[in-house]
């Protein structure tokens, strides 16, 4: 596998969709199939919102030509890159907390405050 593979197997795990990857890297060639940073974030949103998984599948012969441990880390760099990680505060869904969360909310220590 080539580093072309690699970075079409992430653009694959980031959008759903395999992306040619050219030199000019993998940011600018997501942003250029129209998914910069932003809308990036918005279908991670989506896709939780919706509990679909995210990031998608990469199929496992292809992740297994990469290499596991090689895929795993540049997915886990180019989201931290892209500011995907989940390290960064997540917007907070507008409702009012359900039954059993609000009493999971009031038994909390008194310490938490």
């Amino acid at each position: 596998m080539t580093d072309v593979d690699l970075a079409e197997a992430l653009t694959l795990a980031l959008t759903g969709q395999r992306l040619p990857v050219g030199d000019e890297g993998l940011e600018v060639a997501l942003a250029r199939a129209g998914f910069d940073r932003s809308s990036l974030a918005d279908l991670r949103h989506r896709c939780q919102e919706e509990m679909r998984p995210w990031p998608f599948a990469v199929p496992l012969d292809e992740r297994r030509a990469i290499g596991f441990a090689r895929f795993d880390a540049a997915l886990a760099e180019a989201r931290r890159d892209l500011g995907l990680d989940g390290l960064t505060a997540a917007r907070q869904a507008i409702r009012p907390l359900t039954r059993d969360e609000q009493r999971l909310a009031d038994d909390r220590p008194p310490h938490w405050g």
